[in-house]
């Protein structure tokens, strides 16, 4: 792993200088990825390679299990040493044995981060599983906030793959689409080249790292889905000093608040529905007033990604910010807004709408409901409900609730709404049923 560490610094050094220059006569292009099977290699999606031994992917569009990820690049099939998950898990950064061979496929060379593109020096370049490549002019391109981080949205000539390059017409790497935008057609976000470099920063931190998981003896963590339980009934309980309170305190590694729960010796667990595809940070510890820091033993719960619903042939219809008529009973449904400013999420007529449909020929009860908003600064805010299957509502299974009642909202209200791209989604039992994004008007 030092090696990989090694190589990672070296490679952030070289774009920060911005001279990272192919040394092969060969035009830039992307890695083609299969997983080796039984019944021999099937392909599932490509990569951006970005030096020898190195290429950046997204893991949507991947399944989620791989018996052996190889990649392809132009002379051989190199296996996959490492997949790390950076930036929220919204990247992968793929490495791999050379064995000192050249390969065939040149690694893009950065664009200097310095330099702004005109829209006609760009276009997205995407793959299919017979290794062909479609290239899409970009008609125009602004700079936002996405979770957080610096992007590029979009509007292109045609629709395109996640995860496929932004270059320039003499071949250099401006960033890596990682979404489709909510509003507009062939609209999608991209990660800048900076962004792209503290990915490979945020991997050999992750290669570099010592475990940081040093929970108390006897702390335990079980998730069924994202159902996550929080069990300290085999803890040595930290000492209560006078003043003092116990808390069992939860925070997401991305986000900027910390959930926390007063205990006493009667409360051995709890369980909490949490956000796929986050990591989470937890532990016991004593406070005078409420915490507002992490205890000093905590254990690290990564949730895998969740898989998209699928069953009962569930099909979402609607999924959007509504807006309640002013003066409107509970009883009028909201219509769902092209545009979400701000005034209208502090306003108290904002709603999450939904509309779906499904087959089954009886009732079925006791399923879940998580309804998340994350921010343009990666916090993540959840609203936990329930979830049914009703035969009399399967063609079209529509409600509302005003966000307000959420609390999706509070802590925006209370500190502010950063400038950028927010992200809802929906999950049932822990399954992706929905999702949008939307850039907030101030």
């Amino acid at each position: 792993m030092k090696k990989w560490t090694a190589l990672l610094i070296a490679l952030v050094m070289l774009f920060s200088a911005g001279t990272v220059i192919a040394e092969t006569a060969a035009s830039p292009d992307l890695y083609d990825l299969y997983d080796e099977t039984e019944t021999g290699k099937t392909w599932i999606g490509t990569a951006v390679p970005v030096m020898d031994g190195v290429a950046v992917a997204s893991p949507v569009g991947l399944p989620e299990k791989v018996t052996m990820l190889e990649i392809w690049d132009g002379t051989a099939y190199r296996p996959v040493s490492a997949a790390l998950p950076v930036a929220d898990g919204k990247v992968l950064v793929l490495l791999h044995e050379t064995d000192g061979a050249k390969p065939a496929i040149q690694a893009y060379s950065f664009l200097n981060s310095g330099i702004a593109p005109q829209t006609g020096d760009l276009m997205v370049r995407s793959g299919d599983w017979m290794r062909s490549r479609v290239n899409r002019a970009v008609y125009d391109a602004s700079v936002i906030s996405w979770n957080g981080k610096e992007a590029m949205l979009l509007t292109l000539s045609g629709d395109t793959v996640i995860g496929s390059p932004v270059v320039t017409t003499d071949g250099k790497l401006a960033g890596i689409i990682l979404a489709e935008y909510a509003e507009g057609v062939n609209r999608y976000v991209a990660l800048t080249v900076p962004e792209i470099s503290v990915c490979l920063q945020e991997a050999a931190g992750i290669l570099d790292a010592p475990e940081t998981d040093n929970r108390p003896e006897g702390y335990q963590v079980t998730m069924k889905g994202n159902e996550v339980t929080f069990d300290w009934s085999g803890v040595s309980l930290p000492e209560v000093k006078e003043g003092e309170k116990l808390y069992h305190v939860l925070v997401d590694s991305e986000s900027s608040y910390l959930n926390y729960m007063e205990i006493d010796e009667n409360t051995t667990a709890i369980t909490m529905l949490l956000t796929p595809g986050r990591t989470y940070l937890s532990g016991l510890g004593a406070f005078a007033e409420t915490p507002d820091d992490l205890p000093e033993q905590i254990a690290v719960t990564a949730l895998p990604e969740a898989e998209k619903l699928t069953e009962y042939e569930f099909k979402s219809l609607v999924f959007a910010i509504a807006e309640m008529p002013e003066g409107a009973d509970e009883t009028t449904m909201p219509t769902a807004t092209t545009q979400v400013t701000e005034e209208l999420l502090r306003s108290g007529r904002a709603c999450m709408l939904s509309s779906s449909s499904y087959k089954v020929d009886k009732k079925m009860e006791g399923f879940s409901l998580l309804v998340t908003l994350t921010a343009p600064d990666g916090s993540n805010y959840r609203y936990e409900s329930q979830w049914y299957y009703d035969p009399e509502l399967m063609g079209e299974d529509e409600w509302y609730t005003r966000m307000t009642d959420t609390g999706l909202l509070d802590m925006l209200d209370r500190n502010g709404y950063p400038d950028g791209i927010y992200e809802m989604a929906m999950y049932i039992d822990g399954k992706l049923a929905d999702s949008f994004s939307f850039e907030l008007i101030k």
